[in-house]
């Protein structure tokens, strides 16, 4: 597959002009059809418009705008001219000063020469950053019929901010063949059909919403692009809309599984027919068992096949997918022996009944065209069960970060030899099949044994019978006296009442010292807002623990 995104857009705008493109749900709800000819036209606005204002080729801008014709615009047009764009997330209510720094400290890290925002934004954050702020409107110039982009496939597209969860975030340098390599790999690994179409309500600054424009353009397909505001006023209309314009795929967090699962718990959705949605790909955070089963519960009697739901495994720094389930199955479950893990790394297999035992998710075998290994801490390789170190390469595969301070270090730090990238993720093979048990950066280890937070913290929401998720956060902070890690938790205060805290964690403790071995553990009741967050939901593991250390010394 060569070319560009662009290219193929360009391309259906000459051959199938009237056909339908994107369908945007914006913010207000109101809905506007774009064929492939009114995107051409959109590219054709903003080039013009990104020329007379001094933008060209190579320049980084920083688009802080909703999910939009505006949106939409904006990026494919700098995608056309060349024009590199950061998508940053907006702000999120309250005051703006905490906010402006950051998209101050990003514009620097950048090197952007504009910011774009909506126009009730630009006014408040111009007075602010030390970079030109403009409107969309401002970037729509007469339209000039898009001729030959200056975009090729070894051209960098945009840059991406890559989570955080474990530190500051890092702006990888996402080029046009990453791109088309990345939803290539995809379409065949989920068997792309001509009759497919995309629905997504995913925040565009987060790379799962973001690649997902290029998916639909590269396969030629529609997407029905939605506000993630309205997702989050009215959960269900997500499926509403999978209902309504019969879409066949549609990627989300876990935890977007989750609480429609809860809201439909609460409050039935009535009418609904799911049976078009076909691929359903759960990944961005770890994916949860019980979440998957709530989900298909809740909703197969609407017509949901049990194959739709399919755990993935990506990252920033591979473009977006890494590995894709099975789409002919419904979705897989190994049972392991937690102490096994902990003790020895080895992922043994158990009865699902063992109390001992925990899940882990399959999240299938890696994209079509790449390659991927499981390394202990010398690089080799491990056989099939034993925990190590996740390693990915393929075209998918970024070639770096934009240069910054220590920059050097991090690149040097993420490759291999062979040029692997180094994911820092931990998991295992089995059968050909990935299952990632965590982030080696969050670890914790108590007596020499290595503990993965994310079962952890499963384990304990089984135990305190939770009826949300996540409720709970494992971290270990060093103990100087012991010489070793104590685990603390850090548990959603609604979980019980103040009288009856006390009583949940002795209960807590006892079966952690049963299933995992673990004794003197710390408790610590949070209100769940307190809890330090990236911009896409994931908990900063590195912040709760200095939180800890805050309050403990």
């Amino acid at each position: 597959m060569t070319g560009t995104v662009i290219d193929t857009l360009l391309d259906s705008a000459r051959n199938s002009p009237d056909r339908l493109a994107f369908r945007v749900i914006e913010r207000n709800e109101e809905e506007f059809a774009l064929s492939c000819a009114d995107v051409a036209r959109l590219i054709g606005e903003t080039a013009t418009g990104l020329k007379a204002q001094g933008l060209t080729e190579g320049d980084h801008v920083i688009l802080v705008l909703p999910t939009s014709r505006d949106f939409l615009a904006l990026y494919l047009g700098c995608l056309y001219a060349g024009v590199v764009p950061i998508v940053a997330a907006e702000p999120t209510g309250g005051g703006t000063e905490r906010y402006t720094a950051t998209l101050s400290g990003l514009a620097e890290r950048a090197r952007a020469r504009r910011i774009i925002a909506a126009p009730e934004l630009t006014d408040t954050l111009a007075a602010g950053l030390p970079v030109l702020v403009s409107t969309p409107d401002a970037l729509r110039g007469a339209y000039a019929a898009p001729d030959t982009p200056r975009a090729r496939p070894e051209s960098l597209a945009h840059l991406q901010a890559t989570s955080g969860s474990t530190g500051a975030p890092k702006l990888a340098m996402i080029r046009h063949r990453n791109i088309v390599a990345n939803v290539g790999a995809i379409a065949e690994a989920i068997h792309a059909r001509p009759d497919d179409s995309l629905v997504s309500w995913l925040p565009l600054f987060h790379d799962m919403g973001l690649i997902g424009i290029s998916y639909a353009l590269q396969a030629r397909i529609p997407m029905i692009l939605a506000d993630p505001v309205t997702f989050l006023r009215n959960p269900l209309s997500w499926l509403r809309w999978i209902s309504r314009y019969g879409g066949t795929l549609s990627p989300a967090p876990s935890s977007a599984f989750h609480i429609c699962a809860r809201v439909a718990r609460r409050r039935p959705p009535g009418e609904l027919d799911l049976s078009s949605w076909r691929v359903a790909l759960c990944g961005a955070e770890p994916v949860h068992e019980h979440t998957m089963r709530e989900f298909q519960d809740a909703f197969g009697p609407f017509g949901l096949p049990d194959t739709t739901l399919l755990p993935v495994y990506g990252l920033a720094e591979a473009t977006l997918a890494v590995t894709i389930s099975d789409v002919e199955r419904p979705y897989a479950v190994d049972r392991v022996d937690a102490e096994a893990v902990a003790a020895k790394g080895h992922a043994e297999p158990r009865p699902a009944d063992d109390p001992r035992s925990v899940g882990m998710m399959c999240v299938g075998p890696v994209l079509p065209g790449h390659r991927l290994r499981v390394v202990d801490e010398d690089g080799s390789l491990l056989p099939e069960r034993a925990v190590g170190e996740i390693e990915v390469a393929g075209p998918s595969v970024i070639d770096g970060y934009l240069p910054g301070p220590e920059q050097a270090v991090h690149e040097q730090e993420s490759r291999t030899a062979d040029g692997y990238l180094r994911t820092g993720d931990l998991g295992y093979l089995l059968d050909g099949e990935v299952f990632v048990t965590g982030r080696r950066k969050d670890i914790v280890i108590i007596a020499g044994r290595n503990y993965v937070p994310d079962q952890l913290e499963r384990f304990v929401e089984a135990v305190t019978e939770s009826p949300r998720t996540p409720a709970v956060v494992a971290v270990g902070v060093p103990d100087r006296d012991l010489l070793t890690e104590q685990l603390h938790l850090l548990l959603d205060e609604r979980l019980a009442q103040e009288s009856e805290r006390q009583t949940l964690a002795d209960r807590v403790s006892r079966a952690l010292a049963e299933a995992f071995g673990i004794s003197g553990v710390a408790f610590h009741w949070i209100a769940r807002s307190k809890l330090p967050r990236t911009t896409s939901g994931k908990i900063q593991r590195h912040l709760c623990r200095k939180l800890i250390q805050e309050q403990t010394s």
